[in-house]
């Protein structure tokens, strides 16, 4: 696995550290650990797939639904998410 710069230089888990590990158990077929090791990341899902669908199948970047996930209160949202979420685990 490759080594989180934050958590290694000040010991502060990072708004997706379990990311890796969490793809791990999945790929294995452990959900549970999948979700035990950042359950807001896999909650964010959805949103990060609708941006990279919006990227890959063009046709789709007219769709409300996808010019919603690039609007600036969609990013500003998901930004506080993961701040908070980065706070929250470190306490």
């Amino acid at each position: 696995m490759l080594p989180c710069p934050l958590y290694y230089l000040t010991h502060l888990k990072c708004p997706l550290c379990g990311a890796q590990r969490g793809l791990v158990a999945l790929w294995h077929g452990d959900v549970a650990a999948w979700w035990h090791y950042n359950p807001v990341l896999w909650l964010l899902l959805p949103y990060f797939t609708i941006l990279v669908a919006g990227e890959l199948y063009r046709p789709w970047q007219d769709k409300p639904w996808v010019r919603f996930c690039y609007s600036d209160k969609a990013i500003f949202s998901v930004m506080g998410i993961l701040i908070l979420w980065g706070i929250v685990r470190n306490l």
